[in-house]
């Protein structure tokens, strides 16, 4: 049994601190990474032809009701063109590609599309290895299920992690709330993902959440209750993204039928500071908003792309002299509450 935690890897405190010094709003995953592998890091995808148990009928055949044929609609044209290729050509073109375009020294291979621990474990360990068999690749992220990380899985990520490679695991819980879970036909809740960051840090392994801001019926106290929750939990990153409603979806449906607004620009851009203001300070943010998904997008209208909605949630944060983690308190500061005499009285504490 592994005691412990954080046998290998763990998130660099020192470098976020640092990069609020130097006047960054937020924990920009970006700077981050290059402050603590000396280089740009860039992401190369890789496709490995996953399904999912929310569409091949083991938990459902409907998946979530925003989610389009596994999610390919929702990536670039980059992403779709590997999605042929033999495992480790797909890693070779596609770092090549990026370099071409400056993204990078080094890279994560990230494995997307459907849920990527979702197959037998010795079919997993070669697709792990192919993705990791090239001389500019540093590791792995994978995007995945909290339900389809077995202890197992997480043993062989583990075993990379022992290697030298940095294994992070991209959890798609989408919200804290069970309500919304049951609404989108998640088939799992949050107990999954508790155990799941719990298991992978035992294991040196780096946790990401997936989460969307304008979900059908969550509130804005509900959404900024997930910054506390998720910042309780340790995860190391998030990707914060808005709802998307794409052709051939049963969200799709609702819209057309009135019974789902879209979120707005104005109203994402505002719950995102709330957000970021009630999160730990030291939880990566790996993605702000969605990049991709136009060609496939009936709503929101406003583009989406985080370059664009960034600058508009840091005008908000600079708008009111806050940045993240500024509320982030989930306990009362004993020292705060003394009185002159050093006695705690209830007066004080009211």
């Amino acid at each position: 049994m592994i005691k412990g935690v954080r046998t290998e890897r763990a998130i660099d405190k020192g470098a976020i601190d640092q990069m609020y010094e130097e006047g960054y709003l937020y924990a920009k995953y970006g700077i981050y990474a290059r402050k603590t592998h000396g280089c740009k890091i860039f992401k190369v995808p890789m496709n490995a032809n996953f399904t999912c148990p929310n569409w091949d009928g083991r938990l459902s055949s409907k998946g979530c009701i925003f989610c389009p044929d596994f999610a390919r609609q929702f990536t670039y044209d980059s992403f779709r063109r590997v999605i042929t290729r033999d495992l480790r050509d797909q890693v070779s073109d596609q770092v090549e590609y990026y370099k071409k375009k400056g993204a990078g020294e080094k890279a994560l291979v990230y494995i997307a599309f459907g849920t990527n621990t979702y197959k037998p474990l010795n079919e997993l360990k070669d697709i792990f290895d192919a993705a990791i068999d090239h001389e500019d690749v540093i590791g792995l992220s994978i995007g995945t299920r909290p339900d389809c990380l077995p202890d197992e899985v997480l043993d062989l990520l583990g075993e990379y992690v022992k290697k030298g490679y940095e294994i992070w695991i991209e959890i798609g819980q989408q919200s804290v709330h069970y309500h919304t879970a049951e609404r989108v036909n998640r088939q799992h809740g949050f107990a999954e993902t508790m155990r799941v960051v719990k298991e992978a840090h035992k294991r040196g392994i780096l946790t990401l959440i997936f989460l969307i801001i304008g979900l059908p019926y969550e509130t804005p106290s509900e959404i900024v209750e997930e910054a506390r929750v998720v910042s309780a939990l340790g995860v190391d990153a998030i990707k914060l993204y808005p709802l998307l409603v794409m052709k051939g979806t049963r969200l799709a449906k609702e819209y057309e039928n009135g019974k789902y607004r879209p979120i707005s620009k104005s109203e994402y851009a505002s719950l995102s500071a709330d957000f970021l203001e009630h999160l730990s300070p030291y939880v990566i943010i790996q993605r702000i908003s969605k990049d991709c998904g136009l060609d496939g997008k009936v709503v929101p209208k406003w583009r989406t792309h985080r370059f664009l909605v960034g600058p508009r949630i840091e005008k908000i944060l600079m708008m009111r002299g806050t940045k993240q983690g500024i509320k982030h308190k989930l306990g009362l500061d004993m020292e705060e509450l003394k009185p002159m005499d050093g006695k705690i009285t209830a007066t004080d504490v009211l």
